[in-house]
């Protein structure tokens, strides 16, 4: 048994981490006191799950001078590439700063707000996933540094064989929803039925299913259940730890 576990919104609670992050860095180079509730709206619908790319879009937003509907309904045709959030912005005439800019300032502001950030599941449940898996491992979008920090903070190293950060994929577009980090953690391990891959985004979701598509294989996908995600459709949907160990071990059995 392999099961692959996200990190934000899964392992750890970045509601006032990343989340405040994305504030942050938008009021800065927006220069304007923005709604965070507006800011996830649009992370969320377009499914952007990349923080630094979030902050991006919630700049363009916050600088378009259009309101969120309006803007959600402009921003789907350049939604899927950052290459085109830049596009977006040059027809609007609205200045960006630079990515590396922008990561930057992103990053000093996740250390502010890291200490607040709190264990999902538990070290008992992990504990016991640990006890029953062949291996476990860590895909997330998050970079090595920040990944680092927080998995020694809460002392949850012990239990992963191997983990992907947004520091092994070479480009943007082979991020989630992109098969690749699935395709490179097989290439680490042997394919071993049954495998769960448990995160709580559309683009986790899509990652599994391209990787699916494209490998023939059965990886499931468990969703866990926030107040943003209760739509996306999944066979195997939690809300709590304990149902995720009980999946587990059903498919032991």
């Amino acid at each position: 048994m392999i099961n692959i576990f996200d990190v934000d919104g899964v392992l750890i609670d970045v509601t006032k981490s990343y989340h405040y992050s994305i504030k942050d860095t938008v009021d800065y180079f927006s220069q304007k006191d923005n709604n965070l509730k507006d800011l996830l709206d649009i992370k969320l619908t377009f499914g952007i799950n990349n923080d630094w790319d979030a902050s991006l879009a919630g700049i363009i937003y916050a600088k378009s001078g259009l309101d969120l509907e309006n803007f959600k309904k402009l921003f789907i045709a350049y939604s899927t590439k950052l290459e085109d959030f830049y596009k977006l912005a040059k027809e609007l005439n609205i200045n960006l700063p630079s990515y590396q800019e922008l990561v930057e300032y992103f990053e000093d502001r996740y250390k502010v707000h890291r200490d607040k950030e709190q264990l999902i599941i538990p070290h008992e449940i992990l504990k016991q996933v640990r006890e029953l898996s062949d291996v476990v491992g860590v895909i997330t979008g998050r970079p090595f540094q920040d990944l680092d920090y927080t998995f020694k903070l809460f002392d949850i190293y012990k239990y992963f064989d191997f983990i992907i950060t947004e520091d092994d994929i070479p480009s943007p577009h082979l991020r989630k929803p992109s098969s690749y980090p699935l395709k490179t953690f097989f290439k680490k391990f042997d394919y071993k039925e049954p495998v769960f891959y448990i995160g709580d985004t559309i683009a986790d979701l899509m990652m599994v299913y391209n990787y699916n598509r494209e490998e023939g294989k059965n990886v499931e996908f468990i969703l866990y259940q926030n107040n943003h995600n209760y739509n996306l459709p999944a066979k195997y949907k939690i809300k709590q730890p304990q149902e995720l160990l009980d999946i587990i071990k059903g498919a032991k059995k």
